[in-house]
């Protein structure tokens, strides 16, 4: 992403940022915006709410009532589009939901990432999946066709399971599906899909280590 940054002008402006994600991870920052899919909250990051507060004169409430696409733009340029492609990533995450890093991180590794209704990576050997609702309220977690083809069952491990439950999580079986929801009706906070995502891979690990 930092390189295809770097074929625009110095000064690299939102809809250019958002033409990198695109072309780099296949995310449409747009389409995300425009249909007010992604980050649920309250508030955003106290350093986006106060540049937006003292550079576009607004209050709060007008700011959280702003298109992401919008709030994206006044930040870049209230710092004059300064900012390097990490601190452009960690703006993209606060505002729209997206961790672009996150995503690069685990690429490869057998974890399908449904965000959004976007599948962000999806092989045919992927062996777990993690998804989320429109507005990330909602997470999921299931097997795929390819993990019961590898380890003969449609079930997760007894401690992956045990870590779900752990964490809220509850099990459907019509779907066959863990559930993860966020009773504050904001999206879920970076730290359980972290640490979900991580437990995800160690098990995916352990069974590759088996076979």
């Amino acid at each position: 992403m930092d390189t295809y940054l770097k074929s625009f002008s110095e000064k690299v402006k939102g809809n250019e940022v958002r033409k990198a994600v695109l072309a780099v991870f296949d995310i449409d920052l747009d389409y995300v915006s425009l249909h007010n899919y992604g980050n649920k909250l309250n508030s955003y990051d106290p350093a986006i709410m106060k540049t937006l507060r003292d550079s576009k004169k607004l209050t709060d409430a007008e700011i959280m009532k702003l298109p992401k696409v919008k709030v994206m733009d006044a930040y870049l340029k209230a710092h004059d589009y300064a900012l390097t492609g990490s601190e452009h990533r960690v703006l993209i995450n606060q505002i729209f939901g997206v961790n672009l890093d996150g995503i690069s991180s685990v690429e490869g590794l057998q974890l399908g990432i449904n965000s959004k209704g976007t599948w962000i990576i999806k092989t045919p050997t992927d062996m777990l999946v993690i998804s989320s609702s429109l507005d990330d309220v909602e997470l999921y977690v299931y097997t795929t066709p390819y993990w019961e083809q590898v380890t003969g069952t449609s079930e997760m491990p007894d401690s992956l399971k045990q870590y779900l439950i752990d964490n809220e999580f509850t099990y459907d079986e019509s779907t066959k599906k863990f559930t993860w929801f966020n009773p504050t009706g904001e999206s879920a906070p970076e730290k359980i899909k972290t640490q979900t995502i991580n437990n995800l891979i160690e098990t995916i690990m352990q069974v590759n280590d088996s076979l």
